[in-house]
């Protein structure tokens, strides 16, 4: 029976360091087969009485970590400190979580019982991003940059991310890509029975409404391959007259970690051309903007945060958010 370990958290705009944390804890038990991961999530109500109002929903949190594909079981509604009541009822090992201390809105540990017990598990925390920073994006876009530094952290993280995928998920990057024969090696790691499917988009502001697109995309039929396609930072921009929350590294982290795509191709065209569709033998597009010579399917698309959209959220309750960026010093 494998080893059951529990995070829990806000997972407020379900980022690339939550991912990580996730991805971290299926290492932690050196010598043991793949740990059982369940991951407890906190209430509005929860978040609201010990951090300040959440800028996702507790249904929209719920449902994006149901997208992520090294989770085993989510938990809805769990309190802010961490039972033993709660970690008996889930089975749980060991509780998992990064380096840095969670206090509570009395300034108690919140995993200091678990520290004493033996029954806590650390991985690191993730360098980079965090709700408080997305706030702060949000707000002040023109103020944020991303250094080299940053760059080469994120280059790193996609490649360990892609190596605790349990096959071979194809990591094509488009501007830099080798001739056809590179595309050919690609399409030989899919079986001949696999239907190929491509969508592209921006997938910025990654939420529940992104997971459930991909996993229309990938429910369009039996035996389907995902790839996703994720456009540029200077594509997006020129698109929406608005600088991306998320950077192309950051985005392709979001769609690397959900269990629905299977493969991803950076800074593609909108409109990919026919000689990469013929190449990688795509057969379904989804949601092209011009048509082609496979089958162009039209599936609906769900509710996606922007932008605009988060940043309304925010003004019309800017006295509170501002109090809860002032608790985390930005």
């Amino acid at each position: 029976m494998p080893i059951s370990l529990w995070l829990d958290g806000c997972f407020d705009g379900f980022h690339y360091a939550h991912a990580n944390a996730i991805r971290q804890a299926l290492f932690l038990m050196e010598g043991a087969s793949k740990p059982r991961i369940v991951v407890g999530v906190h209430s509005d109500e929860e978040i609201r009485k010990n951090k300040g109002p959440p800028l996702f929903d507790q249904t929209e949190r719920y449902n994006t970590l149901r997208g992520c594909r090294w989770i085993d079981q989510i938990v809805e509604d769990v309190p802010y400190t961490t039972s033993f009541d709660v970690t008996f009822r889930h089975g749980i090992d060991f509780v998992v979580h990064g380096d840095d201390i969670v206090l509570d809105a009395e300034g108690n540990d919140c995993y200091g019982v678990f520290r004493e017990t033996g029954k806590y598990k650390e991985c690191n925390r993730t360098e980079g991003i965090s709700t408080t920073a997305l706030i702060q994006r949000i707000l002040q876009p023109s103020e944020w940059t991303l250094t080299d530094t940053d760059h080469a952290r994120l280059e790193n993280l996609m490649d360990l991310f892609v190596q605790a995928v349990p096959y071979t998920y194809p990591l094509i990057r488009y501007d830099t890509l080798s001739p056809n024969h590179d595309l050919v090696a690609i399409r030989r790691v899919w079986s001949a029975h696999k239907k190929i499917v491509y969508i592209g988009g921006s997938w910025d502001c990654f939420g529940a409404g992104h997971v459930e697109l991909l996993r229309r995309a990938k429910c369009i039929a039996d035996n389907v391959v995902l790839v996703v396609g994720i456009w540029s930072d200077k594509v997006l921009q020129a698109r929406t007259w608005e600088r991306p929350l998320l950077a192309l590294r950051e985005r392709a982290l979001a769609i690397i970690q959900c269990k629905y795509s299977d493969a991803l191709i950076l800074s593609p065209p909108v409109t990919l051309p026919q000689h990469m569709v013929e190449v990688l033998g795509i057969e379904m597009l989804v949601n092209s903007e011009t048509p082609s010579t496979v089958n162009d399917v039209h599936i609906e698309v769900p509710l996606l945060q922007t932008v605009p959209g988060l940043r309304r959220r925010l003004l019309a309750q800017r006295d509170l958010y501002e109090e809860r960026q002032r608790r985390k010093g930005a």
